[in-house]
């Protein structure tokens, strides 16, 4: 498969892997229906990766058995298909942020940025039999996020959310692809980052993007 076909085809697999899921699987993931799926769809950070636009995307489900079903079921039939094996998969082990635990999520690596030192780190973590922890800047280096999270209290009200969407034709609405934390004074280089992504996204996908500063 070409690029853009890829790209599609982890959409529909990622679409069949919602329907399929069971009742009680569907309510824990969505935490008792807090979110939707739609609101939880990684087609959008797929193809940014596929593009080598971001590093990688993060499959953090609340449940390690969903990650593993989703990668058995969406990620690894699509590497599978792809034409050109420009991506692979890693099942993070014994790596902690300042927010969350990641053991058991599963990045989604673009091999060009295997050299990448934030990646590299957690890869050869997963090695080891102790807990590390990697700072919220080198998680926002490995997933492309131009932003960052208030450092200090004085931050807090100057915080932004940023969502980009996928703008549907035939007025199918839009989807929320990705969506991070920036600062005020980052809004300039986020829109020049938006701007690339939306440019490359229309040019090798076909779709749109749109922007959201909130």
């Amino acid at each position: 498969m070409e690029v853009k076909e890829t790209f599609e085809y982890f959409a529909l697999l990622e679409q069949q892997f919602w329907r399929k899921l069971d009742r009680n699987t569907l309510d824990e993931v969505t935490f008792r229906g807090e979110l939707k799926p739609e609101d939880m769809l990684l087609y959008g950070e797929f193809g940014f990766t596929l593009l080598g636009l971001k590093p990688a995307l993060l499959i953090e489900f609340c449940d390690e058995k969903v990650n593993l079903l989703y990668l058995q079921t969406v990620v690894e039939p699509v590497l599978f298909a792809a034409k050109t094996k420009t991506l692979h998969y890693h099942i993070i082990q014994h790596v902690m942020t300042p927010e969350s635990n990641l053991h058991g999520n599963i990045f989604v690596y673009h091999t060009a940025v295997t050299r990448l030192k934030e990646l590299s780190f957690i890869m050869n973590v997963s090695s080891q039999d102790k807990d590390c922890e990697v700072s919220d800047k080198d998680m926002a280096t490995i997933l492309d996020y131009p932003g960052r999270l208030p450092s200090h209290e004085q931050e807090i009200p100057t915080l932004h959310t940023v969502i980009y969407f996928h703008d549907r034709p035939n007025h199918k609405g839009m989807i929320a692809l990705t969506s991070f934390a920036i600062q005020v004074d980052e809004k300039e280089n986020t829109l020049v980052h938006f701007n690339r992504y939306k440019s490359i996204c229309k040019e090798k996908l076909q779709i749109d993007l749109k922007i959201l500063i909130q």
